[in-house]
């Protein structure tokens, strides 16, 4: 007889709701190819599963996706839809939190409309924010991205300064035909600056929000502890959204200089529901 999602998640307790993921991530990545076994999961890194996996030992790789995907959504379901924990690093095998790296790449794979990202530190953009420009492509997405900019060193003039960390961030991080609004402190890049742009979020559709410790780069992602909410609040994304929004038109961020000029008002949206600039000289 078969089992229900309910008995498999019981019996496959053994697996955190990480270890699931990060599961399911091999083997659409083809690094199990066989029937679940401490052999064939040991190609993935994954051997230490084994005695834990409960049903899901024996079935085929396919299978085996589809009964995890089953059991995540149970545990997510649980869980309530408006506050997920969510984790990068270490943790213990009762864990529900669930794995930043993951959540970052389901969030840009689910923006329909718009996406507004701050960051202080990022790498690997390729990687990780190769979904996000896949949405901006395929449905049309307006992002807009806040991010930090170093001081300037002595000697440097600022807006050559600019123009480089532009150059670098788009070299190393956004290797993709089309690029996001990004905007940044102008306070930060003044050679005697001790401030930063240290937040770290991201809002999908002004519904979908993770507010998070962890920088947009591998260790942040995949290695660090670092630890964040998902929440699912239309409000709260809203109010997320409008305070940079606010802060945009009240002069505290300023377009990077290949972006196109910032907006005159808090109001101006596209479809009411994105940050994006009004087109005019400045």
């Amino acid at each position: 007889m078969a089992l229900t999602v309910d008995q498999v998640d019981n019996e496959a307790i053994g697996l955190s709701t990480k270890e699931l993921e990060g599961l399911c991530r091999a083997i659409d990545r083809h690094l199990v190819t066989a029937p679940l076994a401490e052999e064939t999961l040991a190609a993935a890194g994954l051997a230490h599963l084994s005695p834990r996996l409960g049903p899901l030992a024996g079935l085929s790789p396919p299978l085996a996706r589809t009964m995890s995907i089953a059991v995540l959504r149970e545990r997510v379901r649980r869980a309530g839809p408006e506050l997920q924990l969510v984790w990068t690093g270490p943790e213990g095998t009762s864990s529900s939190a669930r794995d930043t790296a993951t959540v970052v790449r389901e969030l840009f794979c689910r923006a329909q409309r718009s996406v507004m990202v701050a960051g202080y530190a990022f790498d690997h953009g390729a990687d990780i924010l190769e979904p996000l420009h896949a949405a901006m492509e395929s449905r049309g997405v307006e992002v807009a991205m806040f991010l930090h900019v170093p001081r300037c060193p002595p000697g440097t003039a600022a807006a050559d300064h600019l123009r480089q960390w532009e150059s670098n961030f788009l070299r190393d991080n956004w290797r993709f035909p089309r690029r996001p609004v990004l905007y940044y402190d102008p306070r930060s890049i003044r050679s005697d600056s001790v401030v930063s742009l240290h937040a770290k979020c991201i809002v999908v559709d002004e519904t979908l929000s993770l507010v998070t410790s962890a920088n947009f780069t591998e260790r942040g992602q995949d290695r660090n502890i670092e630890v964040g909410v998902q929440i699912e609040d239309p409000a709260f994304g809203r109010r997320l959204v409008e305070q940079f929004r606010s802060a945009l038109a009240g002069g505290v961020f300023m377009a990077v200089g290949g972006s196109p000029p910032i907006v005159d008002t808090v109001t101006e949206r596209i479809d009411g529901s994105v940050l994006r600039p009004r087109n005019r000289n400045v």
